[in-house]
């Protein structure tokens, strides 16, 4: 008996369909795209889904370190005439409630990207003495947690920003226990006549940004499954501020050196 293409069997169905939907999914391939079907054993069709397919992303480990800067960098041409040297101050106080990095130096801080490397801070937000930062800051008072490196996704990060307490905090913003500012902010320079001024910023957001501005050893990167260990360093030398009769305006200077440890799995 002569079959008819009527009469073609299942498996040659199902192959015939599978032919027609490889090269849609081939073509495919770089949209992120699933294609689902199934047979339903009768010939009488064939049924497909498209479903979005996220990518993994390759992550790498971070931890940091802040301490005072031992090689001088350049002071930021934004403010090419300073009127004090940070020499004149005893202590220059700040809050940290978040340290991030963006793979783009042009991000501002509303830019999608940014990945947090002290998740902790947020919960726990720390004060620190820019002037006296020769620990570990996960020394410096963070919990046992901060000790868990931070996982973010691996590229080239060039810029930095370090997240401070706000001015006027709200009700819902964390704060630390005790504040060596007293009743001046969260953010201050102390002066050797003891008298405290706090720290004014440009913008509404209390942030410093640390950019290859002074040289492209500010730029970092994170391989996959890599772990690295950043020192955020500050430079008091190269470091200046404006005063007024209400505050002050910190320059300062920052580099980032980074170094690669031993290799971690990051995946869970």
């Amino acid at each position: 008996m002569q079959r008819t293409g009527a009469m073609e069997s299942p498996a040659n169905v199902l192959r015939s369909v599978f032919l027609a939907v490889l090269p849609l999914c081939l073509a495919n391939s770089g949209c992120n795209s699933c294609y689902a079907g199934f047979w339903n054993g009768n010939q009488s069709g064939v049924a497909f889904s498209n479903t979005s397919c996220p990518l993994t992303k390759a992550t790498g480990a971070v931890t940091f370190q802040m301490k005072e800067s031992s090689a001088p960098t350049s002071p930021s041409s934004a403010f090419p005439s300073p009127l004090a040297s940070t020499r004149d101050a005893q202590h220059i106080f700040v809050t940290l409630r978040g340290i991030e990095a963006h793979p783009s130096t042009t991000a501002d801080k509303d830019s999608p990207g940014w990945e947090e490397l002290a998740p902790d801070l947020a919960a726990h937000p720390m004060q620190v003495d820019l002037l006296a930062l020769n620990v570990d800051s996960r020394l410096l008072g963070l919990p046992t947690s901060a000790n868990v490196p931070a996982t973010i996704p691996a590229d080239e990060y060039r810029q930095l920003r370090l997240r401070l307490a706000p001015f006027n905090p709200t009700a819902d913003d964390v704060l630390p226990e005790s504040n060596a500012c007293g009743s001046v902010g969260w953010n201050c320079i102390i002066f050797a006549n003891h008298s405290v001024r706090p720290l004014e910023f440009e913008g509404a957001t209390e942030e410093f940004h640390i950019t290859p501005e002074t040289g492209t050893e500010n730029i970092f990167r994170v391989l996959p499954n890599d772990a690295i260990h950043l020192a955020i360093e500050f430079d008091p030398a190269s470091s200046f501020f404006f005063a007024s009769n209400t505050g002050a305006r910190l320059v300062p200077a920052f580099r980032v050196a980074s170094r690669t440890e031993s290799p971690v799995n990051t995946n869970p």
